[in-house]
C-alpha cells in the first residue's frame, strides 16, 4: 500500500486538520498532524508543506498532446513580426538540417506582420528551395508550404480545392497558404516521428504540464499513431498524469477498450468550423472586416448526426469544436435532432444570448479556453461591437447554469492554466485591449475562473464544491503558494507539489523559494 502524508499545510475540508493522509490512490483521513501520524503507517513518504494550500488537482479540458510534445522541438514563429523575421529562422534552419529535409513550425499570425498579409510558397521558396517547408499559423487551421512540399504532397499548381478547406491562390495558382482539410494534405506528406520521439516529446509535456499543476490532461484529435503512443506509456507505467483521449474519425475503430490505468479513451473529436484568427469560424452573418465572407461550414447537422450515431454505438462521447456562432447553431441543431446526449462543445467562441439559453437548455458542457481572450486582440474589428459584447462569454454562460470547463487548446495557447485563469479575470483590461470596452461585463472573479480548472464527478459551478478536499475523494492534489480567495498576482502564484493518485509527480525546490 501507497502512503503519504502533507503535513503544515492549508486547505478547505469539512473536516478540520492541518494534514492530509493519502493511502494508494484516496484521501484516506483528514486531521491534525500528531493523529495522522499515529495512524500512518512506519513506511509513510512525510512531505512538509510549509503552510502552502492545498486545493484539488487541475485538469485542461482541452489540448492536443502530441502536438503540442512536438511544437515544443520544433521552429517556434510566435514571436514573428515581419515576414522577414519567419524567412531568417527558416533559413537558419535550413542551414542546420540540410537539404531535403523538413522545416516544421507554428505560430505566425499574419495580424501580428507589418507586411498585412500572410507569408506565402513563394516567401519560403527564397529561403529553402531545397528543402520541404510546412509552417503552421497560431490557430493550426491554416499553415503555409513551400513549392518542395506541395510537389511531395502531389499538389498543382492548379490543383482544385480538396472536398474540405481550401487553397489559398493568386491568378489561380495554388500560392502555398492552406485552409483547413487542405492543411491535411501536406501533413500526410511528412509521416509520423520516430516511436522514441513520440514518447520523448508526450513524457515532456507532461512534466511541464505536473509543474502547472495540472493532474489531468483531455487530448484531443488522437490519432490511431498517437494512441499506440500513448497506450505503450501507460503500459510501461510513463504516464505520469491521467489522460481522456477523444480520437479523431478516422481513427475511431484504432481501440476496442476504455483503458484501465492512467489512459482512458473517452469520446470522438470533429470539427464544424475554423478559427477566427483564420477567418474560418462559421457566423451567421459575414465577418465585418470581409463582408461577403461568413466562413466555412465543415460539418453541418446532418453530418453530425451520423458521427453521433457511429459514437453512440461504441458508447463514446463526441467533442464537436465549433467557434463561430454559425457552427454552433448547427450542433445544438443536431443534439436536439437526434437526441444523443453525450455531446461536449469545443470553444462555443461566440454566444449570443438564443444560443447560451439554448446550451443551458440542452445541459450541453463546454470546454472554453480564457488565454484566447488576450491573444485575440484584434476581435472587435473582426467581429464588430455588437457581437463582441458576445464573445467568450463566461459569465453568462455561467449564470444561466451551463457547465463550463477551462483548457489551454496547447498548442494554440500557452498550456499554463494560472494564465487562463488571468484571462478570464482581466479580460484585456491591463492591456487596454478593445475586448474589454465592450464585453467587460463577462469578466470572471478568480475563484469563478479558478474553478473552470476544477473538476468535479458530479456537474457543478460552485466554488467551494470544487475546492474542498474530502475524505474519499481521488488523491490528485495541487499545492500552491498563496490561498485562491486572496489571489492577487495570478499570474505570480507558483505550484509547490502536484500528487496525482497519491504520488508526487512534481515537487518545487523550496529552497529557491526563500
Amino acid at each position: 500500500m501507497r502512503s503519504l502524508l502533507l503535513v503544515n499545510v492549508e486547505f478547505l475540508s469539512n473536516r478540520e486538520g492541518d494534514s492530509i493522509l493519502v493511502e494508494d490512490d484516496r484521501i484516506a483521513s483528514i486531521g491534525w498532524e500528531d493523529r495522522l501520524r499515529r495512524r500512518a503507517k512506519a513506511s509513510v513518504d512525510v512531505v512538509d508543506c510549509r503552510g502552502y494550500f492545498a486545493i484539488p488537482g487541475l485538469t485542461d479540458s482541452h489540448m492536443h498532446l502530441l502536438s503540442y510534445g512536438l511544437y515544443k522541438r520544433r521552429l517556434d514563429l510566435s514571436r514573428a513580426t515581419s515576414i522577414e523575421d519567419i524567412k531568417k529562422a527558416v533559413a537558419r534552419k535550413a542551414r542546420e538540417l540540410g537539404p531535403g529535409k523538413w522545416i516544421i513550425g507554428r505560430g505566425w499570425d499574419q495580424e501580428k506582420l507589418i507586411d498585412n498579409r500572410m507569408p506565402d510558397r513563394w516567401d519560403l521558396d527564397e529561403v529553402a528551395p531545397k528543402n520541404p517547408v510546412l509552417l503552421f499559423r497560431v490557430c493550426g487551421h491554416v499553415a503555409v508550404a513551400n513549392s518542395y512540399a506541395l510537389k511531395l504532397a502531389n499538389i498543382e499548381d492548379y490543383a482544385p480545392d480538396p472536398p474540405v478547406g481550401h487553397f489559398g491562390r493568386e491568378g489561380g495558382k495554388v500560392n502555398g497558404v492552406l485552409y483547413e482539410g487542405a492543411v491535411e494534405l501536406v501533413e500526410k506528406a511528412i509521416g509520423k516521428p520516430s516511436l522514441r520521439e513520440a514518447v520523448d516529446a508526450v513524457a515532456e509535456v507532461l512534466q511541464e504540464a505536473a509543474s502547472y499543476g495540472l493532474v489531468e490532461l483531455h487530448a484531443m484529435s488522437v490519432d490511431e499513431y498517437e494512441y499506440r503512443v500513448l497506450k505503450l506509456m501507460d503500459e510501461k507505467g510513463l504516464l505520469e498524469l491521467k489522460v481522456k483521449a477523444y480520437l479523431e474519425l478516422d481513427s475511431i475503430g484504432a481501440t476496442g477498450e476504455k483503458g484501465e490505468g492512467m489512459l482512458r479513451v473517452c469520446g470522438v473529436k470533429v470539427v464544424a468550423d475554423g478559427s477566427f484568427g483564420a477567418r474560418t469560424a462559421y457566423l451567421r452573418e459575414p465577418y465585418s472586416d470581409s463582408p461577403s465572407w461568413r466562413g466555412e461550414l465543415l460539418m453541418d447537422a446532418e453530418d453530425l448526426v451520423e458521427v453521433f450515431k457511429r459514437a453512440e454505438r461504441r458508447r463514446l462521447e463526441v467533442a464537436v469544436h465549433a467557434i463561430g456562432d454559425g457552427a454552433i447553431e448547427e450542433v445544438l441543431k443536431a443534439v436536439e435532432e437526434s437526441g444523443f446526449q453525450k455531446v461536449r462543445l469545443e470553444h462555443a467562441s461566440l454566444t449570443p444570448p438564443d444560443l447560451i439559453d439554448k446550451i443551458a437548455e440542452l445541459k450541453i458542457p463546454v470546454s472554453v479556453q480564457p488565454h484566447f481572450i488576450l491573444s485575440d486582440w484584434w476581435i472587435v474589428e473582426r467581429l464588430g461591437p455588437e457581437r463582441t459584447r458576445w464573445i467568450y462569454a463566461y459569465k453568462s454562460l455561467l449564470s444561466k447554469g451551463a457547465l463550463i470547463a477551462g483548457s489551454s487548446d496547447a498548442p494554440v495557447e500557452p498550456l499554463n492554466p494560472w494564465l487562463g485563469v488571468y484571462a478570464a479575470v482581466d479580460r484585456g483590461k491591463k492591456s487596454g485591449l478593445p475586448i474589454w470596452r465592450f464585453s467587460s461585463c463577462e469578466a470572471l472573479k478568480p475563484r469563478e475562473a479558478l474553478n473552470l480548472y476544477l473538476r468535479r464527478k458530479k456537474p457543478t459551478n460552485k466554488f467551494t464544491d470544487r475546492i474542498l478536499i474530502k475524505e474519499g475523494c481521488s488523491a490528485d492534489l495541487t499545492v500552491i503558494s498563496e490561498c485562491p480567495f486572496k489571489i492577487e498576482n495570478i499570474q505570480g502564484l507558483e505550484v509547490i507539489l502536484t500528487v496525482v493518485e497519491g504520488r508526487v509527480v512534481y515537487k518545487k525546490d523550496y529552497s529557491s523559494m526563500m
